[in-house]
């Protein structure tokens, strides 16, 4: 069984609801498995934050369904731990990336896992990460 990290832009795909999304199906797709036990599935528990920002400010009138709909997956949500915060501080540092993007990656990292994402300026700025997929690319 494979072990995924997912971040907000792989969450949200599976409520855009819009059939022309990039890459929606592979989203969904990683979804199923996930609900048919092929992989398992987490972030750390900043995904809330993240999606509910979005979904409140690009889809406002939708925003508590679709959030509802998501917390009820019971996606595992983890908290950071000291050596994830170090490790996102050092891609800070090295890689100009983001403490909420890195924090995903450092999971995937803590836990043995690759993060699933659809941000390819991530991915490139992450110079292709061991424990990192680009969405369109997972097979």
């Amino acid at each position: 069984m494979a072990d995924y990290v997912v971040d907000a832009s792989v969450i949200l795909k599976w409520v855009i609801g819009d059939r022309d999304e990039p890459d929606q199906a592979k989203a969904v797709e990683l979804l199923t498995g996930w609900a048919e036990g092929r992989n398992d599935l987490s972030a750390p528990a900043l995904w809330e934050y993240e999606v509910a920002n979005f979904l409140g400010r690009e889809l406002p009138d939708e925003a508590e369904r679709k959030m509802e709909m998501l917390r009820r997956l019971e996606i595992r949500s983890v908290a950071m731990t000291d050596a994830m915060i170090k490790r996102c501080f050092q891609w800070m540092k090295t890689k100009k990336a983001t403490f909420y993007d890195a924090s995903y990656l450092a999971l995937a990292v803590e836990t043995g896992a690759v993060l699933v994402t659809a941000d390819e300026k991530f991915v490139k700025k992450m110079d292709k990460a061991e424990s990192l997929a680009a969405l369109k690319d997972l097979t």
